[in-house]
Order: structure tokens, then sequence, then C-alpha cells
């Protein structure tokens, strides 16, 4: 009797939808059972972010329509809410009145973040060192944030191609929307709210029967020390960019008006104008520098779940980049395992939309680059071409990337870039059990 129940709290099948939300991410994770559960339902749904920053071309409404799309396929119900870092383009829609309403209606019952959103981290020093640096490293990005707003305020609108321009769009796109995180936190007070670190227990399976799920990220700065070392860098760097660059900027972090503006105006034609112009787009690629500090930093705290639903692996890495893998791929106590996990996976959600700095090519390798010798593998990429990058080495999505996973996939990679007029998401299914790979389910 005790096997027959085990087996029937089991998912049969599987079902990930992308929805078309233009530059961000917004992804529906449904599991469908044999038999009701004790609930009387028969399916358990997990939303993993819900953002954006740039729609395609004469589309609109794209998140509200998401919305209502979500409410169709949870029936009404969602299970677990995960949102995987702050960055807007995957939170942003928690906190639009339109979009946060149709949240509010389906009731998470769980809440999952990064632990660096943990509202309660400790203020003060008397906690074990890792409490510490997780509150360090919180001020940090806190810090990191409000620079980026001041420099966004600053620059304010700029052609997209210039470098105030994607110095604009770069510091916007990390402004946190204060009404998503605040949503966030009344949800997870309502019902169930974890902050996890790498090796943490998610609570997922509470909510969600029958499944494994394992927190590869983000890991803590004793955990991976590359958090703090690299990319991420310690919270005192962007406090003494700030000191340093007080004069230039607005005077809500200056104490008195600035002296220096941004336009280097009415300088006569000549040498002065010459070395002006230099300086300007010197304070410039300083400021830019510090804000692509910050973005990677946030990118950094990404959660990575990977879950086993019966035979079938999927991955989810939000946006993370190479210091927030290395606990998996480099650091943890059973990464040998870990890797032996990651080899076999059936379904990948491309990290940080196809950009170059997510995706390491250690994992990579953990796949292969033939599909024939290794395991069957489908991938979705929400992303929208001509937002990031100017250069071909820096372009999202990433040409030699992509090329990559549709060789690995054998052409079973999906994208949001090339949905028609008419899509509105991408839905990949599978049984739970054997070996038939996932496939696209028609609309």
């Amino acid at each position: 009797m005790a096997r027959r129940r085990r087996q029937q709290n089991r998912p049969a099948r599987v079902h990930v939808r992308m929805y078309q939300v233009g530059f961000g991410d917004c992804f529906l994770v449904s599991f469908h059972y044999r038999r009701p559960l004790a609930d009387g339902r028969d399916q358990r749904h997990m939303l993993v972010d819900f953002g954006s920053t740039r729609t395609p071309r004469r589309r609109t409404g794209l998140l509200p329509q998401a919305a209502q799309l979500i409410e169709q396929h949870t029936g009404g119900q969602l299970d677990v809410l995960v949102a995987t870092h702050r960055h807007k383009d995957h939170i942003d829609g928690f906190g639009v009145a339109e979009t946060a309403a149709v949240i509010d209606k389906l009731n998470p019952s769980l809440v999952v973040r990064p632990w660096t959103d943990d509202p309660k981290l400790p203020t003060d020093a008397t906690g074990p060192a890792i409490r510490r640096d997780t509150h360090r490293i919180a001020v940090g990005l806190a810090a990191g944030q409000e620079f980026a707003g001041h420099v966004a305020s600053l620059i304010g609108a700029a052609a997209r191609r210039s470098l105030p321009g994607e110095l604009s769009a770069l510091a916007a796109d990390q402004l946190p929307n204060k009404n998503a995180l605040d949503n966030l936190e009344r949800w997870a007070n309502d019902g169930s709210g974890v902050y996890v670190a790498a090796g943490d227990d998610s609570q997922i399976e509470r909510f969600i029967p029958g499944i494994t799920v394992r927190v590869l990220g983000p890991p803590t700065a004793k955990q991976a020390p590359e958090m703090t070392t690299q990319r991420a860098n310690d919270p005192e760097y962007w406090l003494a960019q700030q000191a340093q660059l007080a004069d230039s900027l607005p005077t809500s972090l200056a104490a008195e008006e600035p002296e220096f503006e941004l336009e280097p105006e009415g300088v006569e034609p000549g040498p002065v104008a010459w070395l002006v112009e230099r300086l300007h787009r010197q304070q410039l690629g300083s400021l830019l520098r510090i804000v692509r500090t910050v973005d990677d930093a946030l990118n950094n705290t990404s959660v990575i779940l990977l879950l086993d639903v019966g035979d079938k692996r999927l991955l989810f890495p939000g946006d993370a980049q190479i210091e927030n893998w290395s606990w998996a791929l480099k650091h943890a106590p059973n990464r040998a395992a870990l890797c032996k996990l990651l080899s076999r996976v059936d379904l990948y959600k491309v990290g940080h939309h196809g950009s170059r700095n997510a995706t390491p090519r250690s994992l990579f390798r953990l796949w292969g680059d033939d599909p024939s010798t290794g395991r069957a593998m489908a991938a979705l990429m929400s992303t929208l071409s001509g937002v990031h990058g100017r250069t071909t080495a820096t372009r999202v999505p990433r040409a030699t990337l992509v090329a990559a996973l549709l060789r690995r996939t054998g052409d079973q990679l999906f994208t949001t870039d090339g949905l028609g007029a008419e899509d509105e998401f991408v839905e990949l299914a599978a049984p739970a059990s054997g070996r038939q790979p996932f496939a696209r389910v028609q609309q």
C-alpha cells in the first residue's frame, strides 16, 4: 500500500511554458499526476520569474497577456513562485498593478528567493562569519543598485547606440521595481517564504510532491570566495566609487551642487574642447564599468535550481555567471556527484538570455557537443536580439553559444526571439518516466 501511494504521488508528466515577454524571463513548470492529490487537484505549478525590460517592435501588453495565460494554465492556483534575482527583467511583472493582481489571485503557497534578498539579514556582527559576510554582500548590492539609480537619473534617455545610451539602459535595467519587492515579501509573509543558498533545502518538495530539487546557487561568500573577490567585489568598492564621483553626480548624492556637467557644453573649439570631450568620455566609461560590476554581482545572486521529475532533469539557472556556478562546478564537497547530475540534463533554461557570460564552458563540456552520443536535450531561451551588446563579442544572444546549443540539442533550441506576432508562448512536454525526450506542444 505504501509503495502504491508513493507511486501515485509522483508526477506522470511535466510541461514547461516559456511566455513571450521580450527581453526577460517568465517560465511556468507544470507537474501532472495520474490521480488527484490530497487537495483534490491533479496538478502542481511553479512560476520561475516574471519580468521584462524590452518588448519586440509593435508588441505591447505582453506582461498582462502572460499573466492571464498563467492564470489560465494554473487553473487559478500557483504552488511555488521563484524569483531568481532582483533584476527588473526577472521581477518587474510582480510589481505592475495589473499583473500583480493576477498573482494575488493565484495565491502562491511558497516564495523562493536568493539569500541576498532576505529582509531579516542581521545588522550586527555578532553572528557566525557566514552571516556577517551575507550581510556585507547584501549591503553592497543595495549600495550598488542605489548608485545605478543615480546614474540612470543623471543620464536620462539617450540614444541607445551611444555610450551614454548604453550606460543609461544598463543602469535602468538594474533598478528593482519597489512594488515588486514589496509584493514578493508580502506573498512570502502571507504564505511561506524561503531565502536559499547553494545546498539549502528549497522546501519546494513540500508543495510539489514526488520531485527532487537541488539548489546549486547562489553560494555564500564562504562557499565560493569568487563571490566577493572577482566581479561581485567588496561592498566598499561601490561606496568608494560613489565618494570619488560625487562631484559629478546629482545633488541627492553630492552635498553641494555638482560643478561638472556631463555634457561639455559652452567650450570653444580647440585643444581645451578636445581635452574636455575625452575627460567626459573617460567619466562615462568609469561609470559604465561600475554599473557593469553591479550588474554582474546581481546576476551572481541568481537562484540555480536542478529538478528531477521521474527520469527527467530540468536546469533553471536564472542569470547565473561563473562566480555563482563556481560552488557546484568547483568548490562543493560533492562536486563530482553534482557534475555527474549536471551531465544528464533533459531541459536547459538558457542562462542570462543567451549572453556570453553564462552557460560556463565547463558546464557545456559536461553535456558534450554531439547529440548522437549523449542524452537527448532540449533548451529554452527567452531573449530579444538588438537590446544588449554593440559588438559581435558582446551581443545578446551570443551567436557562438546559440550555434553550440543548436548542435548539442539537435535543433531543439526554442527561443522567444523567433516567435511570430501571434505566438504567445512556447510549450514543451515529456512523460516523467522513460527516455522519451521533451517535445514541443503545438498550440
